[in-house]
């Protein structure tokens, strides 16, 4: 090797003494000097990707937060059009029940060789008036429509579970409370003035007759007795003997 190629390094001490003289190839030097700016390169760009990825794992960590947010608010969205279905869907039916022009009709009903004129308040005004309670507004089980309502049926026919509570649709009397041979365990519920709700197919009666209900009151366990395609809840409305249909009564679920 040529003197040239080497670089001599003299160490002095400042204190005095032995002078060391160390002579270093060149091509040592240039590839020190290459690998320290080779390490200095990538600590800084060691250091830039660390400080990006603390910058993105706290975007990742508030983009969860957001759509953990965004989730439920979506929930809540749905919830509310639910709500706005039902109550759209109510207001429709209070409105065709309100359409009703004539607050009391005297129906004649024939009592042996007379006859006697019954005064029978319709629905409209039970709702005008404030007489909810007796308004059969209410649904009576939890359950989907199975048969929808006929006048040849002269009812609904509710698809639920066995053992469901089945609940009084508006306040009244229990008029009857027995086995019929076609609805099986059934309770009758007179609510004043011609109108009466009945409920069928049940698996158990947990009221008599002549007991007074409120709304909501339990009265019988859903089941699948006298001519029930399966486990589920006739229900029916009568204004003085005439089956109308219960959809249009539902006010609340």
């Amino acid at each position: 090797m040529l003197a040239h190629d080497r670089v001599t390094v003299l160490v002095i001490p400042e204190a005095g003494g032995a002078t060391y003289e160390y002579k270093v190839p060149r091509l040592l030097i240039i590839a020190a000097v290459v690998a320290a700016v080779a390490v200095a390169v990538l600590l800084v760009m060691g250091f830039r990707y660390f400080v990006l990825y603390q910058i993105s794992d706290r975007q990742a960590t508030r983009l969860e937060r957001e759509k953990a947010l965004l989730h439920e608010e979506v929930k809540r969205i749905d919830e509310l059009e639910r709500m706005l279905v039902q109550l759209q869907r109510s207001n429709q039916q209070l409105r065709t029940v309100l359409s009703e022009s004539v607050r009391v009709e005297h129906v004649p009903r024939q009592m042996g060789s007379h006859t006697r004129y019954t005064s029978v308040i319709k629905p409209s005004e039970r709702l005008r008036w404030g007489h909810l309670r007796t308004f059969p507004g209410l649904w009576p089980v939890n359950g989907v429509v199975l048969k929808p309502f006929t006048e040849q049926r002269g009812g609904t026919i509710i698809a639920t579970p066995a053992n469901s509570l089945v609940r009084a649709a508006g306040a009244g009397q229990v008029s009857r409370a027995a086995y019929d041979e076609r609805l099986g365990n059934t309770v009758w519920v007179d609510h004043g003035g011609g109108l009466v709700s009945v409920y069928g197919f049940t698996r158990r009666l947990v009221v008599e007759a002549g007991q007074y209900v409120e709304k909501g009151q339990p009265l019988a366990l859903s089941g699948a007795t006298g001519k029930a395609p399966s486990a589920s809840l006739f229900f029916a409305i009568r204004m003085n003997g005439r089956p109308m249909n219960p959809e249009s009564y539902r006010l609340w679920l």
